[in-house]
């Protein structure tokens, strides 16, 4: 028939683009291997087996089509051609024969399946299907009335959906080729991570299925004792060591790049989660940074100026002199407490002072809005500055607010609604860039000749802000951007995420280093980024390299001040 006839002709074709496809693979695993893929007897078995299903069809149907003729495929024909000298008995034996191979190798396979990495083909559907569908900047809430038990120490405690993650993995690495830990030679790989995970899974559940329904049973009345907890390692320090949890800076680079969706960040913040709130096991640099922020408000130990130092001269009020205003100024601990970012502060309050923006600061009354605490674990301290600062913002009527720090940024506007706050948030790259496009700052040229740009994780991959950076960079006459390799979603993480900032970095490259030298590697002058974290990771990526001297890394709000003041 008609239908028979073109129906073989696809499928001719699809099997001549498999074998195409398994051809390239071998090569891509076994001769042009990249460090991420593994080149493992499982791999090279699924191989053949699937090369071995497409000779098997091609072999049938040519065996059949010399003894059958009917119109066929060219493809078709061609086999036939090859087996053309055998006897027509001979043939009907070997297509019997070959026919039962064919159809016996695809029943082994749909069994091999369940055991093999090829089970994401049965699972990552689903897992595509039941993805995140909130804003991927905010992590899940622990609801601290109900809760028992905080973070995740057993693989049973994992939702269905973070274990289902496990059971998509394709292995494709890619997760891991993104990764700054693994690529600065760190112990953190998450593919590795998510294998680990789903091995322990396959390892536990019998185990705890037996448990499970041994206790069924007693409710039922069942007097059959329920057996003993399962003797497996301990999730938390022996199937994930310690130091691997601890390594995450939460850039969601791994996140961006799988192709079946698996969601990594929530994982890593669910077992910190347990190991700061239930076992008290935070590295020493990390826990200094939550004891400040919970007896003065702020991550850094040991500074001795106040939020409001840097306003001396400036003429800038807080709410609390002045209410009447169209817009917050948002500061942040870095921008207020930390030297470098200091002048970020100014900066940024000159430019909308010279824009004729009404805007003031909550000064002393404003706290740490709790991000590095949730990144690092300590969900009740999120919470309790979460709460407060809500209650701030309320209490004066806060409708709109600016800030330069993409983690605040993303956590004021993100995760605060899940306690309530919904408030509109600006991030101070997009707000200066509508300034400029309204007309109300006007630059002029200024000697920074070329820069680059480095996309901050929670700006970029976490709240899509890529574009308004780059039209302030290209709003300043005479100033060449050049882009480096990585960037945009694809950018580089400069290792100052997930908490990391506030912990040493002992075991391989720093990550700040690499970033940096890539950013040297394009010939700048000028290194802009929109983000304190990045500002501080790039101020001491510079001395490394001892380039401090002839490259600067600025924020865009210094580059546009100096700008707008060389014209007035």
């Amino acid at each position: 028939s008609t239908f028979s006839f073109y129906y073989s002709y696809i499928l001719d074709i699809a099997g001549l683009l498999v074998l195409a496809s398994i051809l390239w693979a071998a090569v891509r695993r076994y001769i042009m291997r990249p460090v991420r893929l593994e080149a493992t007897a499982e791999a090279a078995y699924i191989l053949a087996l699937i090369s071995i299903l497409m000779l098997s069809y091609f072999s049938a149907e040519g065996f059949f089509q010399n003894i059958s003729p009917e119109p066929t495929t060219p493809i078709r024909q061609a086999t036939a051609n090859l087996f053309a000298g055998l006897s027509i008995s001979l043939q009907k034996g070997l297509y019997n024969g070959i026919w039962w191979l064919h159809y016996g190798l695809i029943l082994g396979f749909l069994v091999f399946i369940p055991y093999s990495k090829h089970l994401h083909i049965m699972s990552s559907p689903f897992n595509v299907m039941f993805r995140n569908l909130k804003h991927r900047g905010a992590l899940v809430p622990i609801d601290l009335e109900k809760t028992e038990t905080f973070g995740v120490d057993r693989i049973e405690k994992f939702t269905w959906k973070q274990l289902l993650d496990g059971l998509s993995c394709t292995q494709c690495g890619r997760c891991q080729a993104a990764c700054p830990a693994w690529n600065s030679g760190k112990p953190l790989n998450p593919k590795k991570v998510t294998i680990d995970l789903k091995e322990h899974l396959l390892e536990a559940g019998p185990s705890l299925l037996k448990i499970k329904e041994t206790g069924n049973k007693q409710q039922t009345g069942s007097e059959s004792p329920a057996p003993e907890a399962s003797q497996h390692p301990d999730m938390v320090s022996q199937v994930i060591a310690e130091e691997v949890i601890w390594e995450c800076t939460t850039c969601r680079a791994c996140q961006e790049e799988c192709p079946v969706l698996i969601e990594h960040v929530q994982k890593f913040i669910d077992m910190r989660r347990h190991l700061t709130l239930e076992r008290s096991q935070v590295p020493e640099t990390a826990l200094n940074a939550l004891k400040s922020i919970e007896s003065r408000g702020h991550p850094w130990r040991g500074t001795t100026v106040t939020r409001t130092d840097w306003t001396k001269g400036l003429g800038v009020k807080t709410l609390a002199e002045e209410k009447n205003v169209d817009i917050l100024y948002w500061v942040g601990c870095t921008a207020a407490l930390e030297d470098r970012n200091i002048k970020v502060a100014i900066a940024i309050a000159k430019v909308l002072q010279r824009a004729g923006v009404k805007f003031g600061i909550l000064g002393d009354e404003e706290t740490c809005c709790g991000e590095p605490a949730r990144r690092l674990g300590n969900e009740y301290l999120f919470q309790m500055l979460a709460t407060k600062n809500i209650e701030t913002f309320k209490n004066y009527g806060v409708k709109k607010i600016l800030t330069s720090c993409p983690h605040c940024f993303n956590t004021i506007k993100n995760e605060y609604p899940q306690f309530g706050g919904d408030f509109e948030l600006i991030h101070h790259s997009q707000f200066i860039s509508q300034l400029l496009s309204s007309g109300k700052l006007q630059t002029d040229s200024i000697p920074f000749g070329v820069a680059t740009y480095h996309d901050s994780c929670y700006l970029g991959r976490y709240n899509d802000i890529y574009e308004q950076p780059r039209q302030i960079l290209k709003s300043i006459p005479g100033l060449k951007l050049v882009e480096m390799g990585r960037r945009r979603n694809k950018g580089f993480c400069c290792g100052g995420g997930g908490g990391r900032l506030w912990q040493e970095e002992t075991i391989g490259e720093r990550i700040n280093g690499l970033r940096t030298q890539e950013a040297l590697d394009t010939g700048t002058k000028v290194i802009a980024t929109a983000c304190p974290y990045c500002l501080q990771m790039f101020e001491d990526g510079l001395k490394s390299k001892n380039a401090e001297e002839n490259v600067k890394a600025f924020d865009l709000a210094e580059m546009i001040e100096a700008a707008t003041a060389k014209r007035r």
